[in-house]
């Protein structure tokens, strides 16, 4: 999550025209078809094929690959984009980030000109879509179709319920309800680590079912990284007219502000922003009214898709994994008798979701090992 504050102490110095834009999105958007429908992609750069990740076009130049996150406030491009796309850079205030205008952006049919944004690395993509950048425009999250939907009017959804949401640094946040208590949260497109984050201090008093179990390491752009830890609440989580019962919850006080929803979380749900009324529409992928919130499905060690090879790039301590001695740095040489870099992330998260135990050979050192693990749901 990008926010307002952590882009600049020194925003306020920045001209009126730009800073206006950053809250409100672009005015200069043309849908090449109404609506227009933006083919929504992966990456396997840091293994986040779920969140909705776009194709874009700078000045003529691309393709980019851009990630669109409700839970940033700013759209983001990176150093290296700023060079390949040849943009300008037209506003750099001390203590502040600079600023590129990019004249022409284009994601399928969808032309915004003349539009901002804040250069800034360490996200491991070409550039952060925030949510304001489609303007005042309706825009649906179709995950079946894997389509994001940008509409001039509504796009009706006829089993839908609809929830008003507040801007927190321009940000959207929806009131969830936990046995009764209610938690300003953010709909944040940009988590696919967790279904639900929340801070300790934001579930006080509210029981347990299960003990504690310890997550994975959550890399933040901004905060930097943490170690979760995993619960089930022994309580209902409401969601407007539907609800979870004993929902898994990743605790992580890392989190700038409010708890988030993430896209296990979201992937129940096809969801609508109607910016005119500040209100969301979601329609439920699920029959009756009771959905799942799932805590973490793993295997006890992560990779990273960073580089060519297959890193250990963290290690759940006291699973199996751990015991057997892998340590983050290992490499992972054969999944299943499958040399490991030929497995993208997505083979890889399907693998897990399947829930069967998978063979490892990895190497530490020159030393390799080989083991059967089984995939767990921390919960």
């Amino acid at each position: 999550m990008l926010t307002a504050a952590t882009v600049s102490a020194g925003a306020a110095e920045l001209p009126q025209a730009i800073r206006h834009e950053f809250q409100t999105g672009s005015a200069k958007l043309n849908l090449g078809s109404d609506p227009a429908h933006i083919r929504l992609q992966g990456t396997n750069w840091v293994g986040g094929y779920a969140s909705p990740y776009v194709r874009v076009f700078i000045n003529g130049r691309g393709p980019f690959t851009f990630l669109f996150d409700t839970g940033s406030s700013f759209t983001v491009v990176s150093t290296k984009l700023v060079k390949d796309a040849g943009l300008q850079v037209i506003s750099n205030v001390r203590g502040s980030h600079e600023i590129v205008k990019m004249a022409d952006v284009r994601l399928g049919p969808v032309n915004i000109r003349d539009y901002f944004a804040v250069v800034r690395d360490g996200n491991d993509v070409d550039g952060i879509l925030g949510f304001n950048a489609f303007g005042q425009d309706y825009l649906l999250f179709d995950f079946l179709s894997h389509e994001l939907v940008v509409s001039s009017q509504p796009i009706p959804l006829a089993r839908s319920f609809w929830l008003s949401y507040t801007l927190t640094q321009w940000c959207p946040y929806i009131d969830l309800t936990v046995n009764g208590k209610t938690l300003s949260t953010l709909i944040d497109t940009g988590d696919d680590a967790y279904a639900w984050e929340a801070a300790a201090a934001d579930l006080k008093g509210l029981p347990l079912a299960r003990r504690t179990d310890m997550g994975e390491l959550v890399r933040n752009g901004v905060t930097g990284v943490t170690r979760t830890l995993v619960v089930t609440l022994d309580a209902t989580l409401k969601v407007g007219p539907v609800s979870s019962e004993q929902p898994a919850v990743a605790i992580n006080d890392s989190l700038e502000g409010a708890p988030d929803v993430g896209m296990d979380f979201m992937k129940n749900f096809t969801f609508e922003f109607d910016r005119h009324h500040k209100r969301v529409g979601f329609e439920p992928l699920f029959n009756g009214t009771h959905f799942t919130v799932p805590g973490l499905i793993t295997i006890g060690f992560s990779i990273s898709y960073r580089q060519p090879g297959r890193a250990v790039s963290d290690v759940l301590p006291g699973l199996a994994p751990s015991l057997a001695g892998m340590r983050i740095g290992d490499t992972i040489v054969k999944i299943d008798d499958a040399a490991a870099d030929t497995i993208s992330f997505q083979q890889w998260d399907t693998l897990l979701r399947a829930r069967r135990p998978i063979r490892i050979e990895w190497s530490d050192r020159g030393s390799v090992q080989t083991s059967v693990f089984n995939v767990v749901e921390l919960k």
